[in-house]
């Protein structure tokens, strides 16, 4: 032996550093394996930054996409399946254990009596013992023990020797006040399983979050979509307008004043425009952004087209109606009535705390003894019995349960006014965003008959100026406001749609409304 313990002595530190340096070439290789997909990705990005690429994307596909990828959905989505384990925890208290042991106890005294029956004593006894135990949801505790004993000495009174004893045995422990109730054994449990869900209404608020910020996002571009179309339409109409000029200057119709300021107004337009286009590459990149399609080489460059247009359907919202849903739907106010449920809990648990400890025990086994094992239990019966009845008292000493208590008192008084403030809060929230549709839908009806009016002027005035009734400076006003009452018009029902969106988050509908469903929510 010791020969090979001391070749083990001499071979560990080569194979020591055998594995030091197999493990370090291992992280050097990860590491410049990792070093080259990050040039790849980068190579990747910079190969597709000029590919001719068109992207068509609906409410739903931005929506999709937007959740698909989010950092903090996924973050969120773990928390459930974390509160799943803290309830299978919880359980666990329930679960039964199985035990054993063997123990060998051997024993050579001095006899301090003649009549042991010899002038040393010896003995030698092997137990072996195997049990179940548990607790119920009742807070009843149960053990279930079958026990074996060999004994043998070297006495002359010890009429078996060896003797063996089994004996099979049932003991329960009930307790009368403290600790007594399915309610307050399972307070655990329950207060895991309210985490869960509580957890689940966090998950659906971020989505909702996300799906909210996606969809605003949209209605943006689609604004300044159409703020670009407005200013290349506003450009056009200038061009035109010189192009007449130009035209009746040759013929001495107009004055050169009047042809200056036709070019100057081109030019000023042109760069409205160019702000223009440079805003909607900024919405677009939002888009982009929002939707993790610029985490992709393939995607972050391409061009974004929407499917899915503006709407107006004129449609007003009840305040009685949302507010109703918003107490129904909403994750945070949902997630605040479990927090209520879980210091209800917390309450019924520490006042049960204040009562002394009074427990029923009683055991009742079966027990045989014989020459061998087997023997010994073919002697079981119930002509030998061993149980026992008795009740044990504890009397808690000191003021902590009590503190305990009325701490769970104040933190549910706290609760229920932190309740109460949200409620309230939920109430002007949902009646500020029910009047903000009101309001989009007056906007819209308002600014589609200014647009209509703008139009009518400006198509009139086009005329009275080929007639010579209406000055260049005055013809390009009329385009402005015609412009202008278009980009408003654009507005208002890029308002509406905000407006129903924001409701729809107020009221905690958003998901139902695009037809998420949450994996673990």
């Amino acid at each position: 032996m010791m020969p090979f313990m001391r070749n083990c002595n001499r071979a560990l530190p080569l194979l020591l550093v055998f594995v030091f340096c197999v493990t370090a070439r291992c992280l050097a290789a990860e590491d410049a394996a990792q070093e080259k997909t990050e040039a790849a990705g980068k190579e990747e990005f910079i190969k597709t930054a000029m590919q001719k690429r068109t992207l068509t994307l609906s409410i739903s596909d931005c929506v999709l996409l937007a959740l698909k990828s989010n950092a903090e959905i996924r973050i969120a989505g773990v928390n459930p399946r974390i509160k799943a384990e803290d309830i299978k925890m919880a359980w666990a208290e329930f679960e039964p254990t199985l035990n054993a042991d063997f123990m060998l106890h051997d024993m050579t005294e001095q006899a301090a009596s003649a009549l042991l029956g010899a002038g040393v004593a010896a003995s030698r006894e092997i137990d072996f013992n195997v049990n179940i135990e548990g607790k119920l949801v009742t807070g009843t505790r149960y053990s279930l023990d079958f026990l074996n004993n060999r004994d043998s000495s070297n006495s002359s009174f010890q009429t078996i020797n060896p003797s063996y004893t089994s004996e099979p045995k049932l003991t329960l422990e009930q307790p009368l006040l403290r600790g007594f109730g399915i309610a307050v054994n399972k307070a655990e449990i329950s207060i895991a399983a309210n985490n869960k869900q509580v957890s689940e209404e966090n998950l659906k608020n971020t989505a909702i979050d996300i799906i909210a910020s996606t969809k605003n996002t949209y209605y943006n571009y689609i604004y300044y979509r159409e703020a670009y179309r407005i200013a290349a339409d506003f450009v056009e109409m200038a061009v035109d307008l010189l192009r007449i000029n130009r035209a009746r200057y040759k013929k001495g119709l107009v004055s050169s004043v009047d042809l200056l300021e036709t070019e100057a107004a081109v030019l000023t337009r042109r760069r409205a425009m160019i702000q223009a286009e440079n805003l909607l590459k900024k919405a677009e990149d939002d888009l982009k952004y929002i939707t993790n399609l610029v985490d992709d080489p393939k995607t972050w460059s391409a061009a974004i087209e929407l499917s899915d247009e503006l709407q107006f359907g004129g449609k007003s919202a009840g305040l009685v109606d949302n507010l109703v849903d918003a107490f129904n739907y909403r994750p945070d106010y949902a997630s605040k009535k479990v927090d209520l449920q879980n210091k209800d809990i917390r309450i019924k648990v520490t006042k049960n705390a204040l009562f002394p400890t009074v427990d029923l025990i009683g055991s009742f086994g079966l027990n045989g003894l014989g020459t061998d094992y087997p023997d010994s239990l073919a002697n079981v019966s119930s002509d030998y019995k061993d149980w026992s009845v008795g009740i044990a008292l504890s009397l808690p000493w000191g003021g902590g349960e009590r503190a305990d208590y009325n701490k769970s008192l104040l933190e549910k008084a706290q609760g229920l006014m932190e309740l109460k403030r949200l409620e309230q809060a939920i109430i002007l929230d949902v009646r500020d965003k029910v009047r903000g549709v009101d309001l989009a839908i007056e906007q819209v009806e308002a600014s589609q008959l200014a647009k209509e009016s703008q139009w009518k002027n400006y198509q009139a005035q086009k005329e009275r100026y080929a007639a010579g009734q209406v000055s260049t400076h005055d013809m390009l006003d009329y385009q402005d406001k015609f412009a202008r009452a278009d980009l408003e018009y654009i507005k208002s029902i890029v308002d509406y749609n905000v407006a129903w969106n924001d409701l729809d988050k107020s009221i905690g509908l958003t998901l139902e409304r695009n037809n998420v469903k949450l994996e673990g929510a």
